[in-house]
């Protein structure tokens, strides 16, 4: 919560809303989503960084970062949700429970957001300019510099607003997420440079370069000599356009929301907020499978997961 309790409420979060669902049906269908989708990332983790030939390919490493934050989240946010559905309030009344749960909360999401926009971007390159990774030098330069700059960005940004004296917060034990904000959402320009920079313009511009991505692979199809190119560069802009189309599917309402209100009424969309802030998480649960998906040889990784009991059960049978 901020540090005014009525202007936090009314801008980011509405506890009167008609549309709303029962905690225990919260807590049933995050239980469930939560611990698949812990089961999923630790699965495709696994085949991601076991495999030196997916562990050092460039577009597999935003992925892979995702989903450890995407691993970050469900083992340690997700339960403080879990908590508050089935009880009502948040038993552990320490501050700095509440600093750490926002830190992770507000800042890996946003985090992801900033990611995405680099790697839509950074597809364009892979498929159409890979002559840029053809050196050490170029690699470290064009992928990984950018994407250790966004992660000390967004870690800074947040460790800042949050867990710096600019503004003191208070905390709400009884309700969601300590009072759903720390002390910096009363404070428009942070609030502008979240909700408008890191959330509603990165969306935009993850539309704007995945769709451009799709469409310059189909364009391309027609100019590609061998077939085998082409699906490759197919395959590369389908991961970066599920990706992309999963994050915007569950942020860009809630986003959308927020930026309203900060330029214009404070109690736009409080009807259906938190309808909408709840299922900003499904980006997060729905994460792995959309990795899932777009794993390299999924059938044939299914195809031995399932067939390797059976030819043990062969061998260890007795002969008569």
């Amino acid at each position: 919560m901020n540090s005014s309790s009525e202007s936090n409420n009314s801008i980011w979060y509405s506890n009167d809303a008609a549309f709303t669902i029962s905690p225990i049906v919260n807590f049933w269908i995050f239980l469930l989503l939560d611990v698949c989708a812990i089961l999923c990332t630790i699965f495709v983790l696994y085949h991601l960084l076991s495999k030196r030939r997916l562990r050092i390919a460039p577009h597999n490493h935003i992925p892979i970062i995702l989903l450890v934050l995407a691993f970050i989240y469900e083992c340690i946010d997700m339960p403080f949700h879990l908590e508050f559905f089935l009880t009502g309030r948040i038993h552990l009344e320490i501050p700095m429970l509440c600093l750490i749960w926002w830190f992770i909360d507000w800042g890996f999401y946003f985090t992801i957001a900033v990611l995405l926009v680099f790697a839509s971007l950074e597809r364009h390159v892979l498929i159409f300019h890979s002559q840029l990774y053809t050196s050490r030098r170029k690699r470290f330069l064009f992928h990984y510099l950018p994407i250790l700059a966004i992660l000390f960005a967004m870690m800074t940004f947040y460790s800042i607003v949050i867990f710096s004296p600019i503004c003191t917060s208070t905390f709400d034990y009884t309700a969601d997420l300590c009072g759903t904000h720390a002390c910096y959402g009363s404070i428009w320009n942070l609030s502008a440079i979240e909700q408008l920079l890191f959330g509603e313009i990165s969306i935009f511009l993850i539309v704007i370069f995945s769709m451009s991505l799709l469409i310059r692979v189909v364009r391309q199809k027609h100019r590609v000599h061998g077939a085998v190119q082409w699906k490759k560069q197919r395959k590369l802009a389908l991961q970066m356009f599920s990706l992309s189309s999963l994050y915007t599917t569950f942020s860009l309402p809630i986003t959308t929301i927020y930026v309203v209100r900060l330029f214009g009424p404070s109690d736009w969309g409080e009807q259906v907020l938190p309808i909408f802030f709840l299922l900003s998480y499904f980006a997060i649960f729905f994460l792995p499978y959309v990795c899932l998906m777009n794993l390299p040889d999924l059938s044939r990784i299914f195809h031995n997961f399932t067939l390797r009991p059976r030819i043990q059960a062969r061998i260890h049978r007795p002969t008569p």
